[in-house]
């Protein structure tokens, strides 16, 4: 009975253990936080594209509905001035200087859509 009683106590304490690394799927409200650009999807307009690794732009969202990026935020243009704009969670839209994006979670990741002709996108990692 003791044995069995051990080896009970063992699998219970076994399975309270969990791994940080998971890949748990965000709720949409956890987009609070400062966000980092690891990777862009290009497409060259026959739906063959794939998030290429990329770095060097940020994103933080407030808990007041403000996002602020570190580099202009519209997909494609290369302006190294900070933008600040708003986001929306109920339309999981984001708005900086009349360039309109949405976004998604995908698993640990945030993506960002903007609009383009073919699909095109970031993908941001939590830093915070």
């Amino acid at each position: 009975m003791k044995k069995i009683l051990l080896l009970l106590s063992f699998f219970v304490t076994l399975s309270a253990c969990t791994d940080c690394d998971d890949d748990t799927p965000m709720a949409e409200s956890e987009i609070v936080g400062n966000w980092e650009l690891v990777a862009i999807l290009s497409d060259p307009g026959d739906g063959s594209g794939t998030f290429q690794p990329a770095s060097g732009k940020t994103l933080q969202f407030t808990d007041q509905s403000v996002v602020h990026c570190n580099i202009s935020f519209c997909f494609g243009q290369d302006t190294q001035a900070t933008s600040t704009g708003t986001y929306d969670v109920p339309t999981t839209t984001i708005d900086v200087d009349n360039c309109t994006g949405t976004y998604s979670f995908n698993e640990r990741f945030l993506e960002v859509s903007h609009f383009c002709i073919e699909p095109c996108g970031e993908r941001y990692i939590r830093v915070n």
